[in-house]
């Protein structure tokens, strides 16, 4: 598991990930408050507490994430920077477009108790960045596929010379 880097690169998505969106949920509520959660006195404290939760909630789409965009950047033969920024950032629409996707059938069936909260835990933690702010996700997934290419560059297996 480790030869190949898979457990920094899985790793490196939620820890990154989660710090990118926490930091790009802290400059929108910045520049145009709509509270997300942060508020002009112990905007340290809000940080921390946003980013506790964001690790909580994103871990599981953080993992299908790195999956998904390492699996089809090795299809595809990329081995430039940029081409896993772009990858990232067009996969960050249909896994947001998931989330929302399923915030509305949970609603609809009326899914309670243990079942509702596995799928909080899962991937509704996040439903209302997915609902209000899915550009918030753009840059956070090209600076994660930043990250996770370098990771991805520095494990490749090298043929021997």
């Amino acid at each position: 598991m480790t030869r190949r880097g898979s457990l920094v690169y899985y790793l490196a998505c939620w820890i990154c990930g989660g710090l990118f969106l926490t930091v790009a949920m802290f400059l929108q509520e910045t520049a145009s408050p709509t509270e997300i959660g942060f508020g002009p006195s112990a905007a340290g404290a809000a940080i921390i507490t946003t980013y506790f939760l964001v690790l909580i909630f994103c871990a599981f789409l953080s993992l299908i994430f790195a999956f998904l965009l390492r699996r089809f950047m090795s299809w595809l033969h990329a081995e430039r920077m940029w081409q896993w920024a772009l990858a990232g950032t067009i996969l960050a629409l249909p896994m947001a477009w998931g989330v929302r996707w399923a915030s509305r059938v949970t609603d609809a069936i009326g899914l309670q108790g243990v079942g509702r909260q596995i799928a909080v835990l899962l991937f509704l933690g996040l439903r209302g960045i997915a609902e209000l702010h899915v550009l918030l996700a753009l840059p956070v997934a090209a600076l994660t596929s930043a990250v996770l290419f370098l990771i991805h560059r520095a494990f490749e297996q090298k043929p021997e010379a």
